[in-house]
């Protein structure tokens, strides 16, 4: 209208508001001024570095796990840690490892289609030095599932909380707003 663009919310036949059409402003608003702040040559190359530490990540976790989808990755990629079901070891143990060992654990079972999937996407800002100390945990977790997968099985030990029953916690719903 007029040249501009405007939202028409007289609609006698809509079935009214549903939710935000314009999302979580917060969010957005944060991400416009991270590629503002980037520019072109900085998105390009921001882009680059995460599909190189992907690639290189895969590259190097490949003998550890199961690879459901072969190839070159993009930004993620997706393993399975059915190989460790042998020795009685779940991929919720190697993620409750991770945290012992001071890393933030990857998404674990999810895509729903791979058994035990744990899909790893390295941020852009990772140094070669710390996905190389991420390759190093993950070659000692599985390595203490094969040697003392019991050890494995207790993790976290280090953090003020112990492993929680998840089930329960779902079920049993408790919050405590602080």
């Amino acid at each position: 209208k007029d040249g501009t663009y405007t939202l028409n919310y007289d609609e006698p036949k809509s079935i009214g508001y549903i939710a935000p059409f314009y999302g979580n402003f917060g969010i957005i608003s944060r991400a416009y001024a991270y590629i503002l702040s980037l520019g072109r040559d900085g998105m390009l190359g921001t882009s680059n570095r995460a599909v190189l530490n992907a690639n290189y990540l895969q590259e190097k976790l490949r003998p550890l796990f199961d690879e459901k989808y072969k190839g070159r990755c993009m930004h993620e990629f997706v393993f399975s840690g059915q190989c460790l079901a042998q020795y009685g070891i779940h991929t919720l143990d190697l993620a409750k490892g991770m945290i012992d060992r001071g890393i933030h654990p990857p998404t674990v079972y999810f895509p729903l289609n791979v058994p035990e999937a744990i899909m790893i996407e390295p941020t852009e800002t990772e140094d070669r030095d710390t996905l190389d100390n991420f390759v190093e945990v993950m070659e000692e977790l599985v390595e203490l599932a094969k040697t003392d997968p019991a050890k494995l099985r207790e993790a976290p030990v280090s953090t003020p909380v112990g492993r929680l029953d998840e089930v329960k916690a779902a079920r049993d719903m408790r919050l405590s707003y602080t």
